[in-house]
């Protein structure tokens, strides 16, 4: 059986979401020597550095040319479908970031594959998988049997991440010949760089979110103070970005970004079915809001109904007596 992974990075970095992607599939091995497993690269980028991250067994190919720096649909689909079929992989995953959920689909036309987003993929019996999905906003979870030969997953973050697997690291095949297949039409019109030296949100660990109810852009102050704190990130829901409190870049849900946090704080957000499903692969929630009766507390595991004014400053005050910062 043949397995293979998308690894995408940025910036010459392997985004942790792919590399939970990697090594969650290396699992798949350990569980049956019957395994082989490919991985693909593409992009420019310190390719030693890359693979350093990537352990385990099997073999990482690696296109980085300069011309495919940005994602570019139509050459990232003829590369990684022409890669799937020269080895013969007819289970194919990825991370289910931004790219992923526009890649996926193309992938899955171009090679007559099934697909199953948004997943969670564990070993089953005899080398066999188990796949689980959720539907409508999150309120259903369904399990999936693909039917055809070839399948393609995109799978969910999770808040506890797979492992990383024991052994040496993998074989390194650099590609130089391959066709572009580019269509002539590329998505990126411009590229926008902030320089933080916070994470991206679908990167971290920790995540102090505002919704409508923080009451202005000036509140945030709060909630970055608290993040500080706990050297996690600020995120927003589509309310806070909708009003310009914050860039969308922080948007948690359907229409912003789906994180897996270990910790994931929600300050004055009501709970909408959007906003859950993107923070829905988070380990313990925190919600703090006035409204004893918000949607929010069905997703906590811990609430504090209050106002975030007076709460927020004072859990600050906890965690820094705690950490003996002051």
């Amino acid at each position: 059986m043949k397995y293979f992974v998308l690894l995408e990075q940025r910036e010459g970095v392997i985004k942790n979401a792919s590399l939970d992607v990697w090594n969650t599939v290396q699992h798949f091995a350990q569980a049956s020597n019957d395994i082989d497993i490919y991985g693909l690269i593409i992009g420019a980028g310190d390719v030693e550095k890359m693979v350093k991250v990537c352990r385990g067994k099997g073999c990482v190919f690696v296109v980085g040319d300069e011309k495919l720096r940005n994602y570019i649909p139509s050459a990232y689909t003829g590369i990684v479908t022409e890669l799937v079929v020269d080895t013969g992989a007819l289970n194919v995953f990825l991370a289910n970031t931004a790219m992923g959920r526009d890649l996926a689909p193309r992938m899955a036309m171009r090679l007559h594959a099934g697909l199953v987003s948004d997943c969670v993929v564990e070993a089953g019996g005899k080398g066999s998988l188990s796949v689980s999905t959720t539907m409508y906003s999150g309120a259903v979870t369904a399990v999936a049997k693909v039917l055809s030969e070839r399948a393609v997953y995109s799978l969910s973050p999770r808040s506890h991440r797979p492992a990383m697997p024991s052994g040496s690291n993998v074989e390194v095949k650099k590609i130089v010949d391959f066709s572009m297949h580019h269509s002539g039409w590329n998505p990126v019109l411009k590229k926008i760089v902030y320089h933080t030296r916070r994470k991206d949100i679908a990167e971290a660990d920790i995540i102090v979110a505002g919704g409508r109810g923080v009451g202005g852009s000036g509140n945030f102050a709060m909630l970055e103070s608290l993040a500080d704190a706990l050297g996690g990130v600020v995120g927003a829901s589509r309310s806070a970005v909708d009003e310009g409190w914050r860039p969308h870049s922080e948007q948690v849900g359907q229409t912003g970004k789906s994180v897996a946090p270990k910790l994931y704080i929600a300050c004055g957000i009501s709970g909408a079915v959007q906003h859950i499903a993107g923070m829905s692969g988070a380990g313990t929630v925190i919600a703090i809001n006035r409204d004893a009766e918000a949607p929010i507390f069905k997703a906590a595991d811990y609430g504090i109904v209050g106002d975030i004014v007076e709460v927020v400053p004072q859990l600050e005050k906890a965690v820094r007596a705690h950490s003996g910062h002051h």
